[in-house]
């Protein structure tokens, strides 16, 4: 049923995105106008990631991938965040190292996990919080080496407590009031799809960073 309903809403949800960009476009030159636009904004890109989570977390795990741009990949994820980010008050950073890398992905389900990160790091933070997404060269690879790549999700936020770390991602739990707890569960899901996984380091009071590894070699291109 949930899936069903999933299904219903994301094709108005669609075009009720699809207008609002076109509503901020017009109103660049407008900063009042803007405002109300980010909140459109910012409050159907929340729900269309929670639609997504609910229909990824009961899809089929993707067979085959393609190669994928991956600095255009963050680049569109960023500036899709940027409105949740402005509508609380928080900044959004990408710094990327590795340039416009070529690795084995399902572009739309790599972005799910980009934005799950991203809007739990966001209800993390308090006003004038920083979300630092950083793309870099993983373990001993450099400079084109075969190997691994690692998207950091670095925040500024309150931390997690050590007691709920083993269970962050498991299916439903959240320590966030009124968020259904699937962000982190299809996460893993969908990085262990792309033959990665998903890192955490939080200290309470001082931030949380959540590592994507990935591999970049050919030899992910087929998953179970």
């Amino acid at each position: 049923m949930a899936t069903l309903l999933a299904h219903e809403i994301r094709n108005p949800l669609g075009s009720l995105e699809l207008f609002a960009g076109l509503l901020a476009d017009a109103a660049l030159k407008q900063p009042e106008l803007r405002r109300w636009t980010d909140h459109i904004q910012a409050g159907l890109r929340s729900l269309s990631a929670t639609v997504n989570n609910v229909l990824q977390f009961h899809s089929q795990p993707a067979r085959q991938l393609s190669f994928v741009n991956l600095g255009r990949l963050l680049r569109e994820s960023i500036d899709f965040l940027r409105p949740l980010a402005r509508q609380s008050g928080l900044r959004i950073d990408l710094h990327n190292s590795v340039g416009e890398l070529e690795i084995p992905a399902d572009s739309h389900r790599l972005q799910q996990v980009f934005f799950n990160l991203a809007l739990n790091a966001f209800r993390a933070m308090t006003l004038g919080g920083t979300l630092l997404v950083r793309a870099q060269w993983h373990g001993a690879a450099d400079q084109g080496c075969s190997g691994e790549v690692r998207i950091d999700f670095e925040d500024t936020g309150k931390g997690i407590a050590a007691e709920h770390l083993p269970k962050i991602f498991e299916p439903g739990y959240s320590t966030q009031t009124g968020t259904p707890g699937l962000g982190l569960a299809v996460g893993r899901a969908l990085m262990e799809q792309h033959r990665g996984r998903i890192d955490v380091v939080s200290q309470p009071g001082r931030g949380t960073t959540f590592s994507l590894i990935l591999p970049r070699s050919a030899a992910a291109k087929e998953v179970a």
